[in-house]
């Protein structure tokens, strides 16, 4: 860990590799972790065994489909080249046809909202399609002078990670891994004529398929470039990730339904990995407090928001017992501060590039005026750290915060409302998902052996039964009664979803709707 950066930004964003992986950023929507995994899977030839993957630019379709747009209250608009244009428009002879092709790709755009429900800014270059075949899928690209380069930042390579996680948790199960890329390549190959459409406009303006230029996904032998890794390469969650992706791949939809269900499960697999990563080894599972009366029962909205919070309470925890590791780390032993500290009060420079925080700016200076107050390795190991600490802390638990409520909200599982904090939730999308994991096609199960099943295997709370098998009804000290509501607004969720059929008041049955796709093998 020595020398480990420029600034506090980045010391935060090692931080955060050494426990998630390299590297989950904030402002990455959950629809763009999706699409970067699709990229990068049609980037490796649907191979979830690659080394390197290539990328799509399509610059100029990009151009094309968004052209007028406005980009942000300080930039211009996109504007194809009058040259493209027109050859564009001498291949197709008819103005009015181009418009509505335009129109099309247009209505395709996925909608980006922020944590307010506003819409997200988008330059043209960082708008995204649903991919409805495989050459609308294509990767963010920095313009500046008009010249364009891929974006390294944006996307914050949280789709190189998830991509990862699957192909660790198929690394020993060929048939699982081979039913997943088979799907995908059904799924996105799927629709000949609007591929033929995508392909004449790129051919036309110009738009190259450079598939010699790759990325690396994994450490490659004299390779020097920046490649994704994550901490560990084994565990269940990654084997779970994979079965589950299987599990709604299987189902007979397709890729414009099943798209949002993929965004609601990657996100969820995320905030579970995240989670994982985050929680104390003793601990068995974290535990998930639904709130299914949507906020209108205050015991139940405050059991949920409690749970939210000690969940991220865990990240914000390891991020500061992991910061201390690192930091004692860095100063070395009491000998070696012992030697080190008059250097240290004489040029605090020294300590402050020693520690990563070069280009602090205000609170740099509390920093060196603790430092030059310290008389022996305890102050060090006090007064400094915990200076210190304070100052990289704001950093991380803003970052890794913002990523958990973003996964949450993105993927239908926790959301606010207007004077209240985070909760945890099921959307529509979410509840789909769940049940289409957790049920297999045309069959079905009892709804309280589905509600035992996610208690299982992902901690989910939302009834009496459980409430009371985790012990979450004796800490609460709220009467049954408000658990016993809470479980039947999710019964009626269901039901209104199609998810769920009566019998009687004491039988009702979970039910996945959907047949499994042709050619699919069961595994």
């Amino acid at each position: 860990m020595q020398n480990q950066g420029k600034n506090v930004e980045e010391f935060s964003s090692q931080l955060s590799a050494k426990i998630w992986g390299h590297r989950f950023k904030d402002g990455q929507r959950g629809p763009e972790y999706v699409l970067e995994f699709l990229n990068v899977l049609y980037g490796t030839d649907y191979n979830l065994n690659s080394d390197c993957y290539y990328r799509n630019k399509s610059q100029y379709l990009r151009k094309f489909i968004f052209e007028g747009v406005k980009e942000g209250s300080k930039r211009g608009t996109a504007e194809l080249e009058k040259e493209k244009k027109e050859s564009l428009y001498e291949k197709i002879q008819d103005p009015s046809k181009v418009e509505v092709i335009r129109e099309f790709f247009r209505n395709l755009e996925i909608p980006l909202v922020d944590g307010k429900g506003k819409e997200a800014d988008r330059s043209w270059f960082a708008r995204s399609l649903y991919p409805l075949h495989e050459d609308l899928l294509f990767f963010e690209l920095r313009v500046k002078n008009n010249s364009s380069a891929y974006e390294r930042n944006f996307f914050a390579r949280g789709g190189e990670l998830y991509y990862l996680m699957v192909s660790y948790g198929v690394q020993d199960n060929p048939s699982l891994r081979n039913t997943i890329e088979k799907r995908y390549k059904e799924l996105l190959q799927k629709n000949n004529s609007v591929g033929k459409m995508v392909s004449f406009i790129k051919d036309t303006l110009g738009d190259e398929k450079n598939k010699k230029e790759t990325y690396p996904l994994r450490r490659i032998e004299g390779e020097k470039r920046e490649y994704p890794t994550l901490p560990i390469t084994e565990h269940k969650l990654f084997d779970q990730f994979a079965k589950e992706m299987c599990d709604l791949l299987s189902l007979d939809i397709d890729i414009y339904d099943i798209f949002k269900l993929l965004t609601s499960l990657t996100c969820f697999h995320l905030l579970l990995y995240m989670y994982e990563r985050a929680k104390n080894e003793d601990e068995e599972t974290v535990q998930f407090f639904f709130d299914c009366l949507d906020g209108q029962n205050r015991e139940i909205q405050r059991i949920s928001v409690n749970t939210f919070k000690n969940n991220e309470l865990l990240i914000k925890n390891k991020f500061e017992n992991y910061f201390s590791e690192q930091f004692f780390h860095i100063i070395g032993d009491e000998k070696s501060v012992k030697q080190d500290l008059e250097a240290w009060k004489e040029q605090p420079n020294i300590f402050i590039e020693k520690m990563g925080l070069k280009k602090l700016q205000s609170r740099k200076q509390r920093v060196i005026n603790t430092l030059k107050k310290c008389k022996d390795y305890k102050d060090v190991t006090t007064k400094l750290h915990n200076v210190v600490k304070e100052v990289i802390s704001d950093t991380l638990k803003r970052h890794q915060i913002a990523i958990n409520r973003t996964l949450a909200r993105d993927g239908g599982i926790g959301n606010f409302k207007s004077g209240s904090s985070y909760r945890y939730l099921m959307t529509d999308d979410f509840l789909q998902t769940l049940v289409f994991v957790n049920v297999k096609p045309t069959e079905s199960i009892e709804f309280s052996e589905f509600l035992n099943r996610l208690y299982k295997k992902y901690g989910f709370i939302v009834g009496e039964t459980q409430a009371r098998d985790s012990g979450l009804y004796v800490k609460s000290r709220v009467n049954i009664r408000h658990y016993q509501k809470n479980e039947l607004a999710l019964r009626e969720k269901l039901k209104k979803n199609g998810l769920l059929i009566e019998y009687s008041d004491a039988t009702a049955m979970i039910r996945n709707p959907y047949d499994m796709a042709e050619d699919v093998i069961t595994v």
